[in-house]
């Protein structure tokens, strides 16, 4: 309650590509209940709702998003092993955005059921959880001092970027840290609008209580988040796509052989564990 450049895309639309991986997300179902629960203190019998609840999710994101995810992926390698354009960029934010929505939605709305009996206490608790995170969010990514708030930024980005490329030259990390110094308030913006998102999904949680209709309403607020965000927002966040676009477009061009040839194994890699796993229905069902 992320963006990427297209060339971290992959770390939000798959997972790394090793067995290990493939193995976590095997096990997708039982780390759900476990952050389900430690988000929402959940009783013994809403704990045994949810369960076939999250095992029909995963059993859904398995059947229909793995196999867009590699075929988004694919395409993404292909792209990169080319040269990567700024409509290559708007192109994956926009599938990344696309697909990050309709899997929140569909969270969500299974999930009403549940959510629906949360008790005054268990809201909260959740309140309490979404607050304690944003504290250590806040610390981490915008504390008052502008070059701890840089610095921290600019390393998760990095980090990211390192993923796919590998080692970063000295003129790619400073290109890497002009973009993040001329968008710091988006930053901001997001963690502003994260935090309100939070509030109205607490407020749909207390009003709705028949499940059909929660779930309805939980999946309009994450397919559409548009509707209750404001101008600056939309303009600042239009103006970080932009700004994303470039600085994605200005390394691409300064990647060396080396460089290019891992990102686009990364992005090959990622595509092909979401073919095996999402080949793995039968066995999961």
């Amino acid at each position: 309650m992320k963006k990427t450049a297209l060339l971290a895309s992959a770390g939000v639309l798959a997972l790394a590509a090793c067995s290990a991986t493939r193995l976590a997300y095997d096990n997708a179902d039982t780390a759900a209940r476990f952050m389900a629960s430690s988000y929402l203190d959940l009783d013994s019998e809403q704990s045994e709702d949810l369960r076939p609840l999250i095992v029909r999710f995963h059993q859904w994101h398995r059947a229909n998003e793995l196999p867009v995810y590699a075929v988004l992926l694919q395409s993404a390698s292909r792209r990169a092993a080319k040269g990567i354009t700024a409509d290559d960029v708007s192109w994956g934010l926009g599938n990344l955005r696309a697909r990050y929505r309709r899997l929140a939605a569909k969270a969500v709305e299974d999930a009403a059921p549940v959510l629906a009996t949360l008790a005054p206490e268990q809201l909260a608790a959740l309140e309490h959880k979404f607050a304690e995170n944003n504290e250590k969010y806040a610390k981490e990514f915008l504390p008052a001092d502008e070059k701890k708030r840089r610095r921290a930024q600019g390393k998760r980005l990095l980090e990211r970027l390192r993923d796919f490329s590998g080692d970063l030259t000295p003129e790619q990390e400073a290109r890497i840290g002009r973009f993040v110094a001329a968008n710091d308030r988006h930053v901001a913006l997001r963690f502003e609008d994260r935090q309100r998102l939070q509030r109205e999904f607490v407020a749909l949680l207390k009003q709705h209580r028949e499940p059909q209709e929660l779930g309805r309403q939980l999946a309009e607020m994450f397919n559409k988040p548009e509707a209750r965000r404001s101008e600056e927002f939309l303009r600042e966040d239009r103006r970080w796509d932009e700004d994303l676009g470039q600085l994605i477009v200005d390394l691409d061009r300064s990647l060396s052989p080396v460089q290019r040839a891992r990102v686009v194994r990364r992005l090959s890699g990622y595509a092909e564990d979401c073919t095996v796993l999402a080949g793995r229905k039968a066995e999961a069902a």
